[in-house]
């Protein structure tokens, strides 16, 4: 199975071909030298041949002899596998000591001695002075003796190709270790656009990444122009809508102004729903929590203090927002201003890291809502439902913002004993 890393499937394919391509070298290496020693080994045969030739005759009384015979020791010991023989075709004329009683047959072309062990034979044809019979002198050598010396060559050869491919192998991973920092550096880079330290991807130095960053850097243009042009028709149709119906708002009856109240309440929420598509698209962008959550403080101060409402802000060490600083107060306003209308004494606003994420908390000590109501509240089909007055409508609407930023918002049970509102939003990397 081909590895999904990069890196492992190159370092798989260069692993897999050099060690095809030593296998390659050591089969032909081998091939070479097998034919080397073959040759060399003949070579000598083919000498001692000449000297038996040399020293070949026939004496006066009609007897071969062989004056002067090879003067190897190993053709002294018996089956040892060296042998030399004369023959004349029907009977061994001379032969090596070694052959002891036996012989390599008439003909002298016999593959095996005496003992059967493989022989390695030179043949020779000639006449020797004194007769004009033709006569055929056999040289032979153990077939174990050239495959040792092979063997003897072959390995140090493998062991020199196995040392040449491990070294191969290190260099072959350091280059692509090197050769992959333009891609880590890249990825880099696209994770500093994502965490908001930055607006665009930094020009690789690598010719094969740059047509991918000319690419990408055309989409985050093209998607920061989608989102301005879908908060402009936003707010064009939130201008162009307001006047025919406060118009109609004051043609209306009194029995029409419940009607109008939910058609303006109704327009109110799709207009934000529409100005929060591409929320959270703006992945460049890093918010920092406190000013955002002190600025709500200031805002709700007048109502709270009417109230007697006390106002708690728990936010050091938050991480920052990964998104826009005007969708995070309007999420945070909605729960907060909810808060301060049904709290009795105390709001707590609190921001802290979570598993990564950066997580928010408005409770409050008020009468709270039951759990059904508060799954219900947050459901698909029920968010404009006003059964539980002050909360179906801003918590749909913060619903969808929290939704289109891969975000999360509960409802749950506040330690206070009133509702806690529970949001859960992409925390932008530290910088």
């Amino acid at each position: 199975m081909t590895p999904r890393s990069i890196r492992g499937r190159l370092l798989l394919w260069t692993g897999a071909l050099t060690l095809v391509a030593l296998a390659a070298a050591y089969l032909t290496l081998s091939a070479l030298l097998e034919g080397f020693v073959t040759r060399r080994l003949a070579a000598e045969l083919a000498a001692d041949a000449r000297g038996i030739m040399a020293f070949a005759e026939w004496d006066a009384a009609g007897q071969f002899t062989v004056a002067a015979p090879p003067p190897d020791a190993r053709f002294e010991t018996p089956l040892s596998g060296w042998y030399w023989q004369v023959t004349d075709g029907t009977e061994v004329l001379a032969r090596a000591p070694g052959l002891v009683t036996g012989d390599l047959g008439t003909g002298g072309m016999a593959a095996t001695g005496p003992d059967g062990a493989a022989l390695m034979t030179h043949l020779d044809r000639f006449t020797a002075p004194g007769d004009s019979r033709d006569l055929t002198v056999t040289v032979t050598l153990p077939e174990a003796d050239r495959q040792a010396e092979l063997a003897a060559i072959r390995r140090p050869l493998g062991a020199s190709l196995a040392v040449l491919g491990a070294l191969l192998l290190l260099a072959q991973g350091l280059a692509v270790r090197l050769g992959l920092t333009d891609l880590a550096r890249f990825a880099a880079g696209v994770a500093e656009v994502r965490a908001g330290r930055r607006a665009h991807l930094p020009p690789p130095r690598a010719v094969e990444l740059q047509p991918l960053a000319a690419e990408l850097d055309r989409l985050l243009v093209v998607n920061a122009e989608a989102v301005a042009r879908a908060r402009a028709h936003a707010g064009d149709l939130a201008h162009a809508l307001k006047t025919p119906l406060a118009v109609l708002a004051n043609r209306a009856t009194p029995a029409d102004r419940a009607l109008l109240d939910r058609m303006d309440r109704t327009l109110r929420w799709h207009l934000k729903r529409a100005r929060a598509v591409g929320a959270g698209q703006a992945a460049h962008v890093a918010t920092p929590v406190a000013p955002v959550l002190e600025d709500l403080v200031q805002v709700l101060r007048p109502e709270a203090l009417r109230r007697d409402i006390a106002l708690r802000l728990e936010v050091e060490g938050a991480p920052e927002f990964r998104g826009d600083a005007e969708d995070l107060a309007e999420m945070l306003g909605n729960l907060a201003e909810n808060a301060v209308k049904w709290a009795a004494l105390t709001v707590r606003m609190c921001a802290f890291a979570e598993a990564g994420a950066l997580v928010f908390e408005v409770c409050d000590d008020g009468p709270g809502i039951p759990a059904e109501d508060r799954q219900r509240l947050l459901a698909r089909g029920a968010r404009l439902d006003e059964g539980a007055p002050g909360h179906g409508l801003g918590l749909a609407i913060v619903a969808d913002r929290v939704a289109l930023y891969g975000g999360t918002l509960t409802l749950e049970e506040a330690p206070e004993g009133g509702l806690c509102a529970r949001l859960r939003l992409p925390a932008a990397e530290a910088r």
